[in-house]
């Protein structure tokens, strides 16, 4: 035997007993947002399970501020060794075209891990707003632009870049309102001073179901199973329109594939227990629990999506 070909097989057994070994200590989960919102939750939810499993506590870190930048910035730092993994959303994709200087390169700093959960978003309306559906809300856009308000929980989120894309396709302009945070708006839409809101379901489903706001449309490809009698917004004649949020996991680049390999099967396995799908459901979540490889295409594609969109719209950070 080479000296070569018995280096690579040295190295090749160690890599396989370090996965074997993994996890030997805590893991730390990173997450660029408040703890108590459903991004914190499906984590805790996930590392609960995980520390039943491999019996390692599983320390979640919650860092929210800068739209993600600050919790997604301090991954950047980390040891790629798999004891640290970072929640990412639709933002992940975003802010690289929003954010002239972003601490971060999606595709050069993180290897993909895993997908958990796809969301389709939601357009509410206050009770006090004059329209029953979408097509009404698009007719009222048409004829009065740049006029109809349409909250969302920050610049840069998945709502707000969602519906700038939609006033694109639509040829039509709200009057776009971030705030700082769902509760905020929630507040000002039960008030009346704002007209619309666009959100995960999970955030709004209560006060739907209470008859405390009007379900305008939904913006995933198809009717939701929680709210089957509000149509999506290809429904309402926008042909082709979707929007999804979305929740994954990435790790430093440079991981080795074996602990990257067995941290995906694992988190897959558990998403997809029956008890745990049907909490994420109820909650409007849709689980993914795809592969690395398919994550990493999804990465990519939102790129080249959120960018033209962000060009496009001409849209720029506060």
């Amino acid at each position: 035997m080479s000296r070569f070909a018995f280096l690579f097989l040295f190295l090749l057994a160690g890599s396989a007993a370090h996965a074997q070994q993994y996890p030997d200590r805590p893991i730390r989960f990173i997450v660029p947002f408040p703890a108590g919102d459903g991004i914190d939750f499906q984590t805790r939810l996930i590392g609960q399970h995980l520390t039943e499993r491999w019996g390692q506590q599983i320390l979640v870190e919650n860092r929210p501020g800068a739209g993600t930048l600050i919790g997604t910035e301090l991954a950047t730092k980390a040891p790629h060794d798999g004891y640290t993994v970072l929640v990412v959303t639709t933002s992940f994709t975003i802010n690289p075209s929003l954010h002239p200087k972003v601490p971060y390169d999606p595709l050069k700093d993180f290897t993909p891990l895993i997908q958990t959960t796809a969301i389709p978003l939601v357009v509410i309306g206050s009770t006090k707003f004059e329209a029953n559906n979408f097509r009404d809300v698009m007719a009222m856009a048409r004829q009065k632009p740049n006029n109809l308000t349409m909250g969302n929980s920050g610049m840069g989120t998945a709502a707000h870049i969602g519906m700038a894309m939609l006033d694109s396709m639509a040829g039509i302009q709200f009057l776009h309102v971030p705030y700082k945070g769902i509760p905020a708006a929630t507040i000002d839409l039960l008030s009346g001073q704002l007209q619309m809101l666009v959100t995960s379901p999970a955030q709004v489903m209560g006060q739907i179901r209470e008859g405390k706001v009007k379900a305008l449309a939904v913006t995933g490809t198809s009717r939701m199973t929680q709210l089957p009698n509000v149509a999506t917004v290809q429904e309402a004649g926008v042909a082709g329109y979707s929007a999804y949020a979305w929740i994954g996991q990435v790790v430093p680049a440079q991981t080795p594939k074996d602990i990257v390999a067995k941290l995906n099967r694992e988190i897959a396995s558990i998403l997809n227990l029956p008890d745990i799908r049907t909490r994420l459901m109820n909650d409007g979540s849709e689980v993914v629990a795809n592969t690395p490889e398919q994550f990493g295409a999804h990465i990519r594609s939102e790129l080249v999506k959120w960018e033209k969109v962000i060009r496009t719209a001409g849209i720029k950070p506060n």
